[in-house]
Formats: C-alpha cells, sequence, structure tokens
C-alpha cells in the first residue's frame, strides 16, 4: 500500500511554525470555512492541523487547496455534472461530531484528508481500498486511537470491521518497527 505521507516530509529548517500560522490564517480566512468558527468545530480543525507535516500543509495552501463545507450550503449552488475536487462535504451527522468533544472528530478531519490524497494518487482505486489508504494515513499521522473512536461509532457493517482488521494490522506492524 503506498505510504501518503511520506513525499510531504521535508529536510528544511525552516520556520514551521510561521507556515502553520500562515496557513490557519489562510484557511480560517476563507469564506467556505466563516461555519467552522461559527459552530465552534475549530478546535478540532487545530488539533488536526497540529498532526499535519509542513509539507504537507504547503501543498494544501498551493497545489491541493481543500475545502470543508457543509452539506446544507451545497443545496442549489452546484451545477448538474460539477466535480468538488478538494472539496470535503460535512454531512450533519459528522457535523455533529465536529461540535462534540469527541476526540474522533480530530481523526474524521484526517481520514477526509487522507482520502482525497489517496484518490489523487490512485485515481482508480478500489473505493474500499481508498477507504483503507485513507485510514492508513490516519494512523501514519498518529490518530490510530482516534480512528478506532471513530469506527466504533460508525453502524456496523462489514466495511467497517474490514476497516478495524486493517486498523490493527497497521497498529501491531507500527510497535514492531
Amino acid at each position: 500500500m503506498i505510504n501518503l505521507i511520506q513525499k510531504y516530509f521535508k529536510k528544511d529548517r525552516s520556520n514551521k511554525s510561521a507556515v502553520r500560522e500562515n496557513f490557519s490564517q489562510y484557511f480560517y480566512g476563507l469564506p467556505e470555512h466563516q461555519w467552522i468558527k461559527e459552530q465552534g468545530c475549530k478546535a478540532h480543525f487545530d488539533e488536526f492541523f497540529l498532526h499535519l507535516p509542513v509539507g504537507l500543509i504547503e501543498a494544501m495552501m498551493s497545489t491541493h487547496p481543500l475545502t470543508f463545507v457543509p452539506s446544507q450550503s451545497m443545496k442549489g449552488q452546484r451545477a448538474v455534472g460539477q466535480v468538488l475536487t478538494n472539496t470535503i462535504v460535512i454531512f450533519p451527522e459528522f457535523q455533529k461530531l465536529l461540535q462534540s468533544p469527541k476526540k474522533a472528530a480530530v481523526a474524521y478531519l484526517a481520514h477526509e484528508l487522507g482520502f482525497i490524497l489517496y484518490e489523487l494518487e490512485s485515481a482508480k482505486a478500489d473505493p474500499l481500498m481508498a477507504e483503507v489508504g485513507a485510514d492508513k494515513f490516519v494512523c501514519d499521522i498518529g490518530l490510530a486511537d482516534e480512528l478506532e473512536q471513530l469506527l466504533l461509532m460508525l453502524d456496523e457493517t462489514i466495511e467497517k470491521r474490514l476497516r478495524l482488521t486493517y486498523l490493527t494490522i497497521n497498529h501491531f506492524a507500527g510497535l514492531e518497527s
């Protein structure tokens, strides 16, 4: 399986806190993200950004801009056939999660970003393998426990069980390293 995060690590000695601060101003300054502050979700996004390598944050400001939009704001605004590249649509059940104090919310955000990165790398990937690849990304940035909490909250499906199995495998593989 492709290691999505590896290409975003840099060996430079630039001021990483300045990059993070610039990204924060950029991200929260976008009109599409005003709902994040208004609905009290900012703390989860801030925590999520702390887990990302600076190279990925820089890519999110330039080559792979990313927006998070609530599903309600999409009603009537999309033309038929319009593609939402690098847009994560947040459905009501996940908006509730983001408004809660549950740490699984950070894993949700990381999974959605991982899914987009996986799609960018492997355009015709099997949908279930894309989910597993996104889960691996979440583990790679240090959110395995939060991902487990998120998966356990989901409805019982074969997909959920498979993702939990892969999570367990990734966790134990990481312990051996």
